[in-house]
């Protein structure tokens, strides 16, 4: 027993091996991989689970970080989406289709999958749900199991397979406990140099000097305590996009200017915090968007010459 016991706390201690996550998966925050895969090394030492809780802001890429976990360990992915006032209930058992009586809901699927090979369980945005599902979640990590009479009583998770991941944004603080139980990451925002190519990622005719004015706009409002919602990358991404779109409208620099507050600063009590003028951000956006429409028609001229 003592030999068992040896061999587990050096197996427990090995070099953690670096994941493969998905060539499209683009790394933003170097400290919270390491953290992941350290947690996802320490799957099966006991009946517990490995679980990290990833904190930050909305759109700096918590869940999408547990997708790529997924694909890296080759993992069955469930994802449950908590909403406001949200319990145990809704994890354990959920509506049947027809609408007549329960069935077993994502946390039960997520534990009789993992039986049968890699699973990876995302809960996201567990500041929605009510503070009670900590104290739920919080056993269910330690005892990797849960009691459900309706379903046959003690359903317990392969410990080797399932990996939990939390998300939180900032609507209420995870309780102590749970924070301790789990590897707490706090993701902030990429670093422009990052955002960069997560935006070319998707819109790749997108060149620097395009991003830098939204990207700018977008840091300094990100930095300023007073604004209550901050741009996200996806939000940046889909408000160049946006503006691509409508670059051959004939739009006036006023409705320019009004087009691009309402994507960069949707509240109008956050608008005061722009340090940029408005008019001065859409005049530069605005340039920089019809001068790359130009370029890209001469582009498609001289490739329909040859």
């Amino acid at each position: 027993m003592i030999a068992g016991s040896e061999a587990l706390e050096r197996k427990s201690f090995e070099p953690v091996s670096k994941l493969s996550f998905p060539p499209d998966y683009i790394l933003t925050d170097p400290a919270a991989i390491l953290a992941v895969e350290c947690a996802a090394h320490s799957m099966g030492q006991d009946e517990s689970l490995s679980a990290v809780l990833l904190d930050g802001p909305p759109g700096c890429g918590k869940t999408f970080l547990g997708k790529a976990l997924a694909r890296a360990l080759g993992a069955k992915r469930y994802l449950f989406q908590f909403f406001p006032g949200c319990g145990k209930e809704e994890l354990l058992r959920d509506r049947a289709l027809d609408g007549q009586g329960l069935v077993p809901g994502l946390l039960p699927h997520s534990i009789s999958s993992s039986r049968e090979g890699k699973t990876v369980l995302i809960l996201n945005e567990l500041d929605k749900a009510d503070v009670s599902v900590d104290s739920f979640l919080l056993d269910f990590l330690n005892e990797g199991a849960v009691m459900i009479p309706q379903l046959g009583g003690e359903l317990r998770a392969d410990s080797k397979n399932l990996f939990v991941v939390i998300t939180k944004n900032d609507l209420r603080d995870a309780t102590e406990a749970l924070i301790r139980r789990c590897r707490m990451i706090y993701m902030g925002w990429p670093s422009p140099e990052t955002e960069l190519r997560l935006i070319q990622s998707t819109l790749p005719w997108a060149t620097k000097a395009l991003c830098e004015p939204l990207l700018d706009a977008a840091n300094q409002l990100r930095q300023h305590p007073g604004v209550k919602k901050k741009p996200s990358p996806p939000e940046i991404t889909r408000l160049l996009g946006d503006c691509w779109r409508i670059r051959r409208r004939g739009l006036s620099l006023l409705e320019w200017s009004r087009f691009l507050t309402m994507g960069l600063v949707p509240l109008p009590q956050d608008r005061r915090y722009l340090e940029e003028n408005p008019m001065a951000l859409a005049a530069r956006v605005r340039s920089l968007i019809l001068a790359a429409d130009r370029q890209s028609e001469a582009g498609e001229r001289d490739a329909e010459a040859a």
